[in-house]
């Protein structure tokens, strides 16, 4: 729409302090009509600013996901290895013990692993005297194990160590 004035209108709104638009017919505005008419045409901005922020969002996204899947793999095998240590201090507990409770909370949180993934510092539980410290390493792939399988943790191996005192030491089977 053009707006002009009518000069007997302008005339008459110089009097009063107004301005009066009108559109090519000469029928007046209303203020909101007056409004639209002075705003920039912006049809379609939103929609290239989203085209434009929606990449980076869902990369923030995948990230924050692949971040958090790592952090509940590295905290779950933490668990596992103090679950094993905890079964290992006990008196007549072995290393297959531990094991098998390290293996045992794994398959309760579908966490795969291959072979043991246990390894024993020195003394083992076996071997220990009351009050050793005893060491067991819990070690998984992260391959497999991560919600949203990505280049960056590729091939990596996540381990947690926990260090506890043997209580009693096994007793010599007759």
């Amino acid at each position: 729409m053009i707006l002009h004035r009518r000069p007997a209108q302008r005339q008459l709104a110089a009097r009063h302090g107004r301005t009066i638009c009108t559109d090519r017919s000469g029928r007046q505005l209303r203020s909101n009509e007056r409004i639209r008419s002075r705003r920039p045409n912006r049809r379609g901005v939103a929609t290239v600013e989203f085209a434009i922020c929606l990449p980076a969002l869902i990369a923030l996204t995948i990230g924050t996901i692949d971040i958090c899947s790592m952090l509940f793999l590295k905290e779950s095998i933490t668990i596992a290895a103090y679950e094993g240590a905890r079964m290992g201090v006990g008196r007549d507990r072995t290393n297959g013990d531990v094991s098998t409770r390290v293996q045992q909370f794994l398959d309760e949180r579908n966490i795969q692993y291959t072979g043991n993934p246990c390894s024993f510092g020195s003394p083992d539980f076996t071997s220990a005297d009351t009050l050793d410290n005893v060491t067991v390493t819990v070690t998984v792939p992260c391959d497999g194990n991560l919600l949203i399988p990505s280049a960056l943790f590729a091939g990596m191996d996540l381990s947690a160590s926990v260090t506890l005192r043997k209580e009693y030491k096994n007793l010599i089977a007759n």
